[in-house]
């Protein structure tokens, strides 16, 4: 069972209750190509030379569903800014209440089910987010 995770933004709050969470953690290397001259070709080509820049983004990919239409609403008014110009969202785990990540959401979606192929206890909204870890520049 994956944890679920509450994103936060001014006034409005939303738990999704969580399928899967995906984290992704990217460094981006720069690489540097040696040129062969001339006069040293006969020694084939240089190695590269790589440079980390410590340039990291971690993401995260959380598909799960939300319990109400109150819940749809207000991550969408969350999505939009939450009439708060700039700022992260605070998200929280279950797993790890203590330690809310300041992250943007980069992607919302929303996949609706037809009332017909609903059971009783089957909920209304399957959603996924994207959240990209960061502070407000």
């Amino acid at each position: 069972m994956t944890s679920n995770i509450t994103i936060a933004k001014g006034v409005y709050s939303v738990t999704i209750h969580t399928t899967e969470i995906v984290e992704d953690y990217a460094n981006d290397l720069h690489q540097i190509v040696i040129p062969t001259t001339k006069q040293n070709q006969a020694n084939g080509p240089k190695d590269n030379k790589t440079m980390d820049m410590l340039k990291i983004t971690h993401s995260v990919v959380v598909r799960g569903y939300l319990s109400t239409e109150l819940d749809r609403t207000n991550l969408i008014k969350i999505f939009k800014g939450a009439e708060i110009a700039g700022s992260p969202v605070a998200a929280t785990y279950d797993t790890h209440p203590d330690t809310p990540l300041n992250m943007f959401m980069e992607k919302l979606m929303i996949t609706e089910a037809s009332k017909d192929k609903l059971s009783s206890n089957q909920t209304k909204y399957a959603i996924q987010v994207t959240l990209l870890e960061g502070v407000s520049s």
